[in-house]
């Protein structure tokens, strides 16, 4: 069922972000901080709330920088040689498939029928979805449009994407929540308000919003920032992905000359190691990145989880991302759970709030050793922030055996050919899907 709602555009943003109460969450919502405030009349969360952002870079305030220096945040500063970094020509070796949870909602929600104890394990419960589409008055989807949730006594913070799209995951960003509700959605001057059911169970359709009083443009900046996994059994993942992201972005700048692109890296081991989390500032500067990147070593780890919220903290927390009308996608890379620290006061799920919050996408890849609780897991994540699942495969013959996904069928694709597919597809507003059709489905 769809739910289409109008709006004349000039309508001022009420000041309905209050407080939210002594809970922790701070004040009620807000794409810079993300996630669900509660008022004092609410129990408490289940968990602690995101940790407090650094400021973030305005889209077009960040300039092309011609310098081969490259910040380690964590550690030290790289300065790159001035001549090239030496591109190797071993692109196209790492072969990947995906799946399109946001799309076959069918397939989805039989997998998690199947793999339902990790949900209760894992705290969270994907199966529900409201999807809010934004258009202008020429139906042309609306990029990085405010959507602000009020249901109970809290409100949810959401950002559209390129192709006008908000995934609301209320088993995720507000467990435990369902009934009447209503929608603020913003996009420059033009506000409306709509009200719609979050449903206990299963999908609540889809809400088309049409903002006759704004005018839309595709993306003018892109940030690309990776997350990797570095621990020791990760060490030919890591060396090939790094083989091959020089050609990946220069095939989106080739296939989108007018957009900026910008990336940064986080790597993360586990509280065991001598350094947890390593971070690359986001620069324009591909071969510059790519030679730090390369003085990354695979090392460390030990029992099977590893600290992948302290890895997805500091990506969506210490990096600037862009504001504004820009792509933003974070790839997560890796072949372990996270391991829970009931210190930390950050996880997967203030994660994803976040990034939904923000409209980041994480686009989630499975490397060797995966097992059937990170497909659960980073199809969550995919799922709640528009991203197909991806998961590297056994045709390479690089790394150690892939677990295919627990899905009807499977196309597969050269990992660099599927990440440039699905960020040029974004940037063109056209969402990340996985392909209709790419050679014989494996049954």
């Amino acid at each position: 069922m769809t739910a289409t709602a109008e709006s004349s555009g000039g309508e001022s943003r009420g000041a309905d972000m209050s407080a939210a109460g002594p809970t922790g969450y701070g004040r009620a919502v807000g794409a810079d901080t993300g996630g669900y405030a509660e008022s004092e009349e609410m129990a408490p969360a289940p968990h602690q709330p995101p940790a407090a952002l650094a400021p973030v870079d305005s889209a077009a305030a960040v300039t092309t920088t011609t310098t081969s220096t490259v910040t380690v945040e964590t550690v030290t500063e790289i300065t790159v040689a001035p001549e090239p970094v030496p591109f190797q020509q071993q692109r196209a070796l790492l072969t990947a498939a995906s799946v399109g949870d946001h799309d076959r909602r069918d397939n989805y929600l039989d997998f998690l029928g199947r793999q339902s104890h990790f949900g209760r394990e894992l705290g969270i419960d994907p199966s529900r979805r409201v999807r809010f589409r934004v258009v202008d008055g020429r139906g042309v989807p609306v990029n990085d449009a405010q959507v602000d949730i009020s249901i109970g006594q809290g409100v949810v913070a959401g950002r559209t994407h390129a192709d006008g799209i908000f995934d609301f995951h209320p088993g995720v960003l507000v467990p435990g929540l369902y009934g009447p509700a209503s929608a603020r959605i913003t996009a420059g001057q033009a506000t409306r308000t709509v009200a719609f059911h979050v449903p206990a169970h299963g999908d609540g359709g889809e809400v088309l919003l049409r903002l006759e009083g704004t005018h839309t443009a595709m993306p003018a900046a892109l940030d690309l920032a990776f997350a990797i996994d570095v621990t020791g059994s990760m060490e030919d993942e890591l060396r090939y992905v790094n083989a091959e992201v020089t050609d990946i972005v220069m095939r989106i700048r080739q296939a989108s000359p007018e957009t900026r692109v910008r990336v940064a890296a986080t790597f993360y081991r586990d509280r065991t190691d001598r350094e947890v989390v390593q971070q690359i500032a986001f620069t324009e500067d591909v071969r510059a990145f790519a030679g730090a990147m390369a003085g990354v070593r695979a090392s460390g780890g030990g029992d099977y989880p590893e600290d992948m919220n302290a890895g997805l903290s500091a990506s969506l927390g210490r990096l600037h991302w862009s504001t504004g009308n820009a792509a933003r996608v974070l790839v997560l890379i890796a072949d372990a759970p996270p391991k829970l620290y009931h210190d930390a006061g950050y996880d997967w799920r203030n994660a994803m709030a976040e990034a939904s919050a923000r409209g980041i996408r994480i686009l989630p890849v499975a490397a060797s050793g995966a097992d059937r609780k990170v497909e659960y897991l980073f199809r969550a994540m995919g799922s709640v922030t528009g991203a197909p699942y991806v998961y590297l495969t056994d045709d390479s013959g690089v790394g150690n055996p892939h677990q295919e996904a627990d899905t009807d069928r499977v196309a597969v694709e050269y990992f660099a050919d599927m990440l440039t597919r699905l960020v040029i597809s974004d940037l063109r507003g056209e969402g990340m899907h996985e392909p209709g059709v790419f050679g014989p489905y494996r049954q």
